[in-house]
Order: structure tokens, then C-alpha cells, then sequence
């Protein structure tokens, strides 16, 4: 039987997280702990429960899911994608993984799709979605696209099983610093700015493409600051623009966001790291659109079916 490089890869992949994932858990014993950064620079919270199993992921086409976002037309849906070299597929599911819909970004490629984000843009009457073209593991991409398109109606009785999204804008962008791997995307409700974080540096980087991106010519995503923190795979802004959320395979961090602060000053200040229950592959995190918790799952690696799991306010 002939396997493919991307399967070997992928297996190779899950194989190194898992070894990680067992070092890390046997090392600290305990699911937060005080001194899970260096830096010191968190405090723990307990703003949310621990996770709560609602569900598994029932389509077959979502293998790799990377990335998670609530819907901004119907609160009982999230959205999903999966990873490189995939469909330019987004797919919709119920809070407790049902399979609903999946759409086609029409002229869009997945290269390497990393995560998805909801947010206003060009049209204050219509929420978006951004897809991530945003993974580049050797830093060697020549640019990178956001894909961006008017969320569909899903507040019909019968939902297609099958469309394709039409008017799909790219956003072309290089780095004010250079090329590098990212996996985490966020869109500021309040000013419509997108925010992409780095991964693979010893302080992953904050960037932001700036409000109104140009969809004709290559925008410069600048860079803003650097964090003390490593490995982020997945973000998410609240709706309401007050919280921001950010993992990395092993933590989940939060960040309160005051009135009138930016992103990158609430990022600035002390996060809290909050309760988390580890996945084979956990690469997506999304705030429940009413405010109520946040989501998590993971790309499939040793766990079929896909666990969805929520995590409740306190």
C-alpha cells in the first residue's frame, strides 16, 4: 500500500506532540501550573469551568481541523476548517458537532490554512469570515492571504448541505520583519484591525494589519511586539471586543481588555491561564458568540471521533 508524504507527516507530527504532551503532563502533575512560564508573567484564573465534553465531530471531511470561530448569523452554529493542502472548504457544525453545511471559498487555495476568525469589515452591516492562509513552518513563503468573506445566512429552515461563497476578497501580505509561522488570527470588532500572533520564536511576535486592508495591492502586517510566550496555535477576540483568547498546545491564556484599550496594550499586561484539558493535536479556540464560554477541539491525530469541548463562565 502506497502512503503518502503528507500522511507520514501528519503522523510524524502527532507522534512528536504526544511525546511532548506526556513529558509536559508527568513534569507538572497538574493541570495549571504556577510555573508553566518562565517569565512569570501569568496569574491563574478561574473565570471559566473545566472542560465539559458536548460533543464529537461527526463530519468525516473534518481531519485536520485547525481553526474555530462562532457564528455571528446564528449563535448555534461554528465554523471550522481543516488544515494544509486541504479543500478551500469552510465547515459548519452545531455546538455539539453535528455536521450542518460546507462551504466553498470560490477562487480561494488552502496552502496552509491555519485558523479562522469572525469580524466586521468593509460593510458595517455584514459580519465576515477571515480565513488564515497563514502557516509557513521554514519561514520561506514569499507572502501569505487572509481570505474574507460575508458570512451566509444561516438563520434558514433548510440550511444547504453543500454552497459556495461567492465575492471572496484576498488579503496579500508580507511581514514588516520577515517571513515566519503563524497560526493564530484574531479581528478587533471595535476598529476592524486584524491581529495575527506568531508561533515558533522564543517570544512569538504581534502583528497587525491595519483597517481598510487593500485587496489590490500586498498590505504589510507590521510588527508590533514581541510576547513572552512560545508555540501559540489558535486566538480568538469576544465578541464584544473585551476578551482575548490564546492557546498554545499545552496553556490557555486570557486577557481582559478594558474600554478604549487596544489590542496590543491588553496584551501587554498579565494574562490569566486558565483550566485546560490537553488534546492529542489541539489547534482551535473560539468564545461562544453569547459570551457564555469558549469552545476547543482538535485536529483528529489519535482521537476518533473529535471530542468538542466547552468551557462554561463561572
Amino acid at each position: 500500500m502506497r502512503i503518502g508524504v503528507k500522511a507520514v507527516m501528519k503522523t510524524l507530527k502527532t507522534g512528536l506532540i504526544l511525546f511532548v504532551l506526556l513529558t509536559f503532563v508527568a513534569a507538572s502533575c497538574k493541570e495549571v501550573s504556577a510555573d508553566a512560564n518562565p517569565n512569570d508573567n501569568t496569574i491563574i484564573g478561574n473565570l471559566f469551568a473545566a472542560a465539559q465534553q458536548v460533543g464529537t465531530i461527526e463530519s468525516e471531511d473534518i481531519d485536520e481541523a485547525s481553526g474555530l470561530v462562532g457564528s455571528r448569523s446564528n449563535g448555534n452554529y461554528l465554523w471550522t476548517h481543516n488544515d494544509s493542502g486541504g479543500e478551500p472548504i469552510v465547515y459548519l457544525m452545531s455546538k455539539t458537532g453535528a455536521d450542518v453545511s460546507k462551504a466553498r471559498l470560490d477562487g480561494a487555495r488552502n496552502i496552509d490554512w491555519e485558523d479562522i476568525a469572525m469580524g466586521p469589515g468593509p460593510d458595517d452591516a455584514l459580519q465576515y469570515l477571515y480565513v488564515g492562509d497563514i502557516g509557513d513552518n521554514r519561514a520561506k513563503r514569499d507572502n501569505l492571504t487572509i481570505y474574507r468573506v460575508a458570512e451566509p445566512n444561516l438563520n434558514l429552515p433548510n440550511i444547504p448541505s453543500s454552497q459556495t461563497l461567492t465575492n471572496v476578497e484576498a488579503i496579500n501580505f508580507v511581514y514588516s520583519n520577515g517571513a515566519r509561522d503563524a497560526e493564530s488570527l484574531m479581528v478587533d470588532p471595535l476598529t476592524k484591525d486584524i491581529y495575527i500572533v506568531s508561533k515558533r520564536e522564543s517570544q512569538v511576535g504581534l502583528y497587525r494589519l491595519p483597517f481598510p486592508q487593500s485587496t489590490i495591492e500586498m498590505d504589510t502586517a507590521n510588527y508590533l511586539m514581541d510576547m513572552p510566550y512560545m508555540g501559540f496555535v489558535s486566538a480568538d477576540i469576544s465578541v464584544d471586543g473585551t476578551e482575548i483568547l490564546i492557546k498554545t498546545y499545552f496553556e490557555i491564556y486570557h486577557w481582559a481588555r478594558a474600554n478604549g484599550v487596544s489590542v496590543q496594550d491588553a496584551l501587554s499586561e498579565k494574562p490569566s491561564q486558565l483550566l485546560y484539558t490537553p488534546e492529542p493535536q489541539g489547534e482551535a479556540i473560539c468564545f461562544a458568540t453569547d459570551g457564555s464560554g469558549f469552545y476547543t477541539i482538535s485536529e483528529k491525530g489519535s482521537a476518533d471521533p473529535v471530542p468538542l469541548y466547552f468551557y462554561r463562565r463561572n
